[in-house]
């Protein structure tokens, strides 16, 4: 809690809708829900920004987005990718830090299918922004990338349970590069997953679980420091999820996970305080 409180800005996915309403999907197998007052949980995580951009947010349909959407209003806790329209759901939101202007832009693969249970938004319906197919995640970089001086890309992408990036990672990351992403993290797989540079930024394919169930996974917290120049520090915080507790580790069992990163991310260097640099 104090690593997360003593950021600027800190940022989670939020993988369920806040409501008392609606049906759970017919035929999806998982589907989550919380009340409403949970969330001020978020506030005691020291959360400034949530990610709604993943396979769970219509979990409970229209009805349950929406009060979702209504209710991180009311918390004053800012969402990027989903909305009442593709208009809101794509929409980027910024912050002002000083001199520094950063923005924050998400978007998800994730379901694969032509039609997905997780609705994505068009120009009159609620859903997710969904980008699948890019163009127009990569129309709304660009346009951050005007208005900005730092672009942050929040994806949910990948295969679940694999430590590989699959093709659509590794065909969408470039992309988002070139189109002004300063810094690309992504999640879904409910597992960590490699990190590498593409043109000297850092991509963080998947963070894995951080506060998800009760199963004993590895995961971190990534603090980025900022400045206008650009990315002054990367960093890998290994923490340990387990028994629905997450803890930063410490000693031989931090040095056990950056070891492990160190082993599935070849093109990166990371030193025992977790810093990341590119080789």
């Amino acid at each position: 809690l104090e690593a997360m409180k003593k950021v600027d800005i800190m940022m989670l996915n939020n993988e369920f809708p806040y409501s008392n309403r609606g049906m759970p999907r017919e035929g999806k197998k998982f589907t989550f829900r919380a009340k409403p007052d949970s969330v001020e949980l978020l506030k005691e995580m020291g959360v400034d920004i949530v990610s709604l951009a993943n396979n769970h947010a219509f979990d409970y349909g229209e009805e349950a987005l929406l009060d979702t959407l209504e209710t991180l209003k009311g918390a004053g806790i800012p969402y990027v990718g989903a909305g009442v329209n593709l208009e809101e759901a794509a929409a980027p939101v910024y912050f002002t830090m000083g001199d520094l202007k950063l923005a924050y832009v998400s978007a998800t693969q994730i379901e694969r299918l032509e039609n997905p249970d997780t609705r994505g938004a068009t120009d009159t319906l609620s859903g997710v922004f969904r980008c699948l197919n890019p163009t127009k995640l990569l129309e709304v970089v660009r346009e951050a990338k005007t208005n900005s001086d730092f672009v942050v890309v929040y994806i949910h992408w990948g295969t679940e349970n694999v430590v590989n990036p699959d093709w659509a990672q590794l065909d969408q990351a470039p992309k988002l590069v070139e189109a002004g992403a300063d810094l690309i993290i992504g999640d879904h797989p409910h597992c960590l997953q490699p990190i590498e540079y593409i043109q000297g930024v850092p991509v963080l394919y998947s963070l894995g679980n951080f506060l998800f169930n009760s199963k004993k996974l590895d995961t971190c917290l990534i603090k980025v420091v900022v400045n206008g120049e650009g990315i002054k520090a990367l960093q890998f915080l290994p923490a340990l999820q387990e028994n629905c507790f997450t803890s930063l580790l410490e000693n031989e069992e931090k040095e056990r996970v950056l070891e492990y990163m160190r082993s599935i991310s070849p093109k990166i260097a990371i030193d025992e305080d977790g810093y990341i640099t590119p080789k």
